[in-house]
């Protein structure tokens, strides 16, 4: 399948903004490189539950589209590029958006609108991120298959993991600053990844968003996907694990959890920056409660042993250890639904998940909570 086609598919799942605002026309006037003349520019977008798909071609470096919308919504506007498509998220909303792309679609610079100029601003800051990712992902597209290959996406995934904990931090930053804005809930709910991480990490920020942002569809449906991951985990049973700690034995969480009353799994690796600031709290969390039933069992997503021992004896971890080195394809990350670190699981006893995601202070006042 071309990578056009799969760009289109997963543009179509895009959802409208119902109810947001009132309904009206739009235009898009652009300016692009000359290199696009002749060229089609297309713009994919959802009105309610109607799929449309619109384009133009490029005359003279300038390009027009024009729509109905009944509510604000999320297109994408993008032009064919050798083997990738250059596209750019645009918030459609009544009125005129200006593009102007002197080099690639995707850092546009766009002007107009209210929601547009708010997008712009947003995405001034998140744009260096998305810059080293994009680079990245294209320079290991166009690499031929072997063992630099593989080194090569060893390295990025890493740098992907970096990368996105900044993303996701400007975002809230902005959110917190911008709570009336579509454009705070779109992003909010791009950067909430993962079972666990949705929860803990994203909803103290949708709960900041204005009750209309809730109201719409997309802020509805994103409340009940942070309640779901709440809930698919907490109460709940734990699941058990067998790994390798840094000696060679195996270890499993069964064996962990029957010595203590709370036993808190923890996902991290030494190339994650987030994760190792983390590490201190977590030490004197261990040091304050370890002599009344807690404990911690470390769970690394590295694939270096030099490196992942290296880093437990930095951060002065003495509590368990196991890792399989096979990265993100860690087989205990994967029964946990973990895509982004740090992230962890607390469990008790009787084997029950009695929270997630507790980090800093949270974490520490929990185990207190807990241990009375």
């Amino acid at each position: 399948m071309k990578l056009i086609h799969i760009w289109i598919l997963i543009t179509l799942l895009a959802s409208p903004v119902a109810s947001f605002s009132q309904s009206g026309n739009f235009t898009i006037k652009g300016k692009a490189n000359p290199r696009h003349n002749d060229k089609f520019i297309k713009l994919y977008y959802v009105n309610d539950t109607t799929k449309i798909t619109d384009s133009v071609i490029v005359k003279n470096g300038r390009f027009k589209l024009e729509g109905h919308i009944t509510s604000p919504t999320i297109g994408k506007l993008g032009i064919q590029e050798g083997q990738t498509v250059d596209f750019i998220d645009l918030f459609l909303s009544k009125g005129t958006i200006r593009v102007s792309a002197p080099d690639s679609i995707r850092y546009a610079h766009i002007s107009g609108t209210k929601m547009a100029e708010a997008h712009e601003r947003l995405a001034k800051q998140i744009r260096p991120s998305e810059t080293k990712l994009f680079d990245g992902l294209n320079t290991f597209k166009m690499m031929p298959e072997g063992e630099e290959k593989k080194a090569f996406i060893a390295k990025l995934i890493p740098e992907i993991s970096k990368q996105h904990s900044a993303k996701q931090q400007i975002v809230h930053e902005f959110v917190a600053e911008n709570p009336a804005s579509y454009v705070s809930l779109y992003y909010l709910d791009k950067t909430a990844l993962g079972r666990l991480a949705n929860y803990e990490t994203t909803y103290p920020y949708y709960e900041k968003l204005s009750t209309e942002l809730k109201e719409t569809p997309l802020g509805q449906q994103l409340e009940e996907r942070l309640l779901a991951a709440k809930g698919q985990l907490t109460g709940t049973a734990y699941k058990d694990f067998v790994s390798t700690t840094p000696e060679g034995k195996t270890l499993s969480l069964k064996e962990v959890i029957a010595k203590n009353k709370y036993t808190l799994v923890d996902f991290w690796a030494s190339w994650c920056g987030p994760c190792r600031k983390e590490n201190p709290h977590v030490v004197e969390t261990y040091n304050a409660f370890k002599d009344k039933g807690f404990t911690v069992l470390s769970v690394s997503l590295d694939d270096d042993e030099s490196r992942w021992k290296a880093a437990i004896e930095q951060d002065g971890m003495p509590w368990y250890h196991v890792s399989s080195l096979k990265g993100w394809k860690e087989p205990a990350a994967a029964l946990y639904g973990v895509r982004a670190i740090p992230q962890n699981v607390l469990i008790d006893g009787q084997g029950k998940i009695v929270a997630t995601n507790l980090r800093g202070e949270t974490l520490f006042n929990k185990i207190q909570e807990l241990v009375k």
